[in-house]
């Protein structure tokens, strides 16, 4: 995949006796380069490519001959979408063996993201590095202070750690840490050239305390739209080279960073706290990534400020999100009081209830496997299209 500037990164073959119906929505993406199998002519035009999208008019019939064409030309992760009824489509993708199904339409965004992730399966890029990502959908949840601690904690444990401050209007980590950054991630995407290991590090500022790399969100809102979602892609995966461990802050919205995020994440920290609205909020944000395919078992709920005066307890948690909670991080004065000071919480009160949860988070989600997430029952992968 192409990593340099604002060009397209990923090239996708696009086939199917469906294709031209899709193409219209997927040709102006600036991180796409839409590759057809042949020209008008019948001559191959398919060479290297990152992904290959073949559409269908519906799951009906024996797709095995024109796909067996199509590896021909492409041993490309194959993508199968199909317009009409969903019945049948898992077997048939199964059968030619796809990495992903889609039931078209879909949102572009839903497309973008799995064209990516098909791809990123597919490409040995070389990084080590395990990308923990930490969101809520609901503002004031406690998100930040969470990744900013993760991240310390990491880091105490001599994992070479990054944080990345994602949410690129209001991001506040370098504030919650104290670290005036003399560069963002703003300035890296406008810097020229590509963004390899020794650039990246120029860009990042150093925690005196702790030595933690911090990647800082733009100085101000409007130079959020500097940073582009092929620097995003660029970033992201030469941070994996650079570091044993990233974590990921991001903002509140499922947008172009946050989306950037989880095609790159090994295990995504939804953060609510023990409030009607923030379950609300969380519960939403569980079906949005079950319809943008993220799989369940790499997501884990940590539920923060348990023990809160007046909160709901965890068998209602987890009884409104249908399941259950896997980190709990109890409510604690030594968190405000770190937080007025600056300072992260495991630093100023390593032996307070609420540093050592998150040291055991951060042990449990950078040492162990993934936490699976149970639910009430199983979710299938399948995205249903719009009606």
């Amino acid at each position: 995949m192409h990593r340099n500037g604002h060009n397209p990164t990923l090239r996708v073959l696009l086939s199917g006796p469906a294709a031209d119906e899709l193409a219209p929505s997927l040709v102006d993406q600036p991180t796409l380069s839409m590759v057809r199998a042949t020209d008008g002519n019948g001559r191959r035009l398919a060479s290297s490519v990152d992904v290959a999208l073949h559409v269908v008019s519906s799951s009906s019939g024996d797709m095995a001959e024109d796909i067996g064409k199509l590896r021909t030309l492409s041993q490309a992760p194959l993508i199968l979408a199909a317009y009409g009824e969903p019945n049948g489509i898992v077997e048939a993708g199964l059968k030619v063996g796809a990495a992903d199904v889609l039931v078209l339409p879909q949102p572009v965004e839903t497309l973008l993201f799995a064209l990516r992730k098909a791809a990123i399966a597919n490409t040995a890029n070389g990084g080590t590095g395990k990308v923990v990502t930490v969101f809520s959908p609901k503002g004031g949840s406690g998100k930040t202070v969470i990744a900013t601690n993760l991240a310390v904690a990491s880091m105490q444990a001599d994992r070479s750690t990054l944080l990345i401050d994602l949410d690129l209007q209001f991001g506040d980590s370098a504030l919650t840490l104290a670290i005036p950054p003399r560069a963002t991630i703003a300035d890296l995407a406008a810097a020229s050239g590509d963004v390899d290991i020794d650039k990246l590090k120029a860009f990042v500022c150093t925690d005196p305390r702790t030595s933690l790399a911090l990647l800082a969100a733009p100085k101000r809102p409007e130079e959020a739209q500097m940073v582009g979602q092929a620097d995003l892609a660029a970033i992201l995966d030469t941070a994996r080279k650079a570091y044993s461990a990233i974590v990921i802050d991001t903002g509140p919205l499922f947008d172009g960073p946050m989306l950037a995020a989880l095609d790159r994440t090994d295990q995504l920290l939804i953060v609510c706290n023990p409030e009607v609205t923030s379950l609300k909020n969380v519960s939403i944000g569980l079906e949005t990534i079950d319809r943008l395919g993220f799989p369940r078992d790499r997501v884990s709920i940590v539920a923060n400020r348990i023990g809160a005066a007046g909160g709901v307890s965890r068998r209602e948690i987890e009884d409104v999100l249908e399941a259950e909670i896997a980190f709990e991080l109890p409510d604690d004065a030594a968190v405000p009081s770190a937080i007025n000071r600056a300072i992260p919480v495991v630093l100023a009160d390593e032996k307070s209830r609420f540093a050592r949860a998150v040291t055991a988070l951060a042990t449990s989600v950078f040492e162990a496997a993934p936490v699976a997430m149970a639910t009430a029952e199983p979710k299938r992968t399948l995205l249903r299209g719009r009606r």
